[in-house]
C-alpha cells in the first residue's frame, strides 16, 4: 500500500471522527437553545411577579420564530461574546467552514455524499456559542466580588453611578466593562432604569445579573438598604458555586467513564488504520460501510448526550 493511499485513509479517518464531533456538537447546542427557553420562561414569570408589585422591571421579548429568531440568535450570541468581530466576518467565517468541509467530504467519498461536507458551516457557530458561554460564566464568577464592591462603595456614601464607576475601574474584565457601560449611559442622561435593562438585555443568559437587576430597581421604588440586598446575592452566588464545586466532584466519575467510553473507538479506529489498513478499509469504500458511519455516529453522539445528562445536576 503506497503513502498516498495512506495519507489518505488517515485523512478520510480524520474527516469522519470530525464530522461525528460535529454532530454531537450540534445535538448540544439543541438542548441547550432549549434550556435557554425555559430560563427565558422563568424570567418572564418573574417578571410578572414584579409587575404586580411596582412598573415592570425587566421587560422580556418573545423571541421570534423561524429564520428570524434563528438571526436573532446568532446576533445575542455575537454580542454575549463580547463582539470579537462584526457579524459579516460571521458569515464569512461559516462559507469558508462549509467550503473546507465539503472540500474533506470529497476526498472522503469522491461522489455526491460530498455535499454533506456543508455541515462545516456550523462550526463558527458553535464556537461563538461556546465563547458566549465561557464569558457568561466568567461575569457570573467575577460578580460576588463585584456585588461586594458595590455595596462597600454605597455604605461609604457614594452613589450608585459612582459605585458602578469604581467597579469598572476595580474590576477584570468582562464585569467592568459591563458595570462601565452601565455608568457612562447614566452619564450620557439615560434613564436609569433604562440603563439596567440594557445590562441584562446584553447578558441574558446569566440568571444571577436578572436578580441584581430587579434588586436594584426594585430598591429604588419600595426603598430598603441596599447595601444588605447586595451582599445576600453575593452570598447566594459564592453558596451556588461551593455546591456546584461538591456536584463536580461527585460526577467526576461519571464524567471520566463518558470520556473513556467516547475516545475508545476513535482510538481503536486509528490503530486499525495504521496497523492494518485494508481490514478498516471497505468502512469508508463500500455504501454500507458508509451507512454503518451513520448510523454508528448517531448512536455514539446520543450516548454521549444522554452520559453528559446524567452526569449534570440542575442548581
Amino acid at each position: 500500500m503506497s503513502s498516498a493511499d495512506n495519507m489518505m485513509l488517515a485523512i478520510a479517518v480524520a474527516v469522519v471522527i470530525a464530522a461525528i464531533i460535529l454532530f454531537g456538537q450540534f445535538a448540544y447546542w439543541t438542548w441547550m437553545s432549549r434550556r435557554e427557553e425555559e430560563q427565558r420562561e422563568l424570567a418572564r414569570r418573574i417578571g410578572n411577579v414584579v409587575e404586580s408589585v411596582t412598573a415592570p422591571l425587566i421587560k422580556f421579548q418573545e423571541k421570534p420564530k423561524g429564520s428570524e429568531g434563528l438571526l436573532q440568535t446568532v446576533e445575542e450570541n455575537l454580542r454575549q461574546a463580547g463582539s470579537p468581530y462584526p457579524i459579516a466576518s460571521l458569515y464569512q467565517r461559516c462559507a469558508l467552514g462549509g467550503l473546507i468541509g465539503m472540500a474533506l467530504a470529497f476526498l472522503l467519498f469522491r461522489n455526491g455524499l460530498a455535499v454533506l461536507g456543508a455541515a462545516g458551516a456550523i462550526v463558527p457557530l458553535l464556537i461563538l456559542s461556546q465563547q458566549a458561554e465561557a464569558r457568561m460564566n466568567k461575569l457570573t464568577e467575577q460578580l460576588p466580588d463585584g456585588l461586594d464592591l458595590l455595596a462597600r462603595s454605597l455604605q461609604a456614601g457614594h452613589g450608585m453611578g459612582e459605585s458602578m464607576r469604581l467597579v469598572a475601574e476595580e474590576m477584570p474584565e468582562p464585569l467592568a466593562s459591563e458595570f462601565g457601560r452601565v455608568f457612562e449611559e447614566q452619564n450620557l442622561g439615560r434613564d436609569t432604569r433604562e440603563c439596567f435593562r440594557n445590562l441584562c438585555r446584553r447578558n441574558p443568559r446569566s440568571f444571577d445579573l436578572r436578580i441584581f437587576v430587579s434588586s436594584v430597581l426594585l430598591q429604588r421604588d419600595t426603598g430598603g438598604n441596599i447595601v444588605e440586598i447586595l451582599q445576600s446575592i453575593a452570598n447566594t452566588i459564592r453558596g451556588r458555586f461551593v455546591f456546584q464545586g461538591k456536584v463536580t466532584a461527585l460526577t467526576s466519575e461519571a464524567r471520566f467513564t463518558a470520556f473513556v467510553l467516547g475516545g475508545l473507538p476513535f482510538a481503536i479506529g486509528t490503530l486499525i488504520t495504521i496497523f492494518s489498513p485494508n481490514y478498516i478499509r471497505p468502512l469508508f469504500t463500500d455504501p454500507f460501510g458508509h451507512l454503518l458511519l451513520l448510523v454508528g455516529g448517531t448512536m455514539f453522539s446520543l450516548g454521549v448526550f444522554i452520559m453528559r445528562e446524567l452526569a449534570q445536576v440542575d442548581l
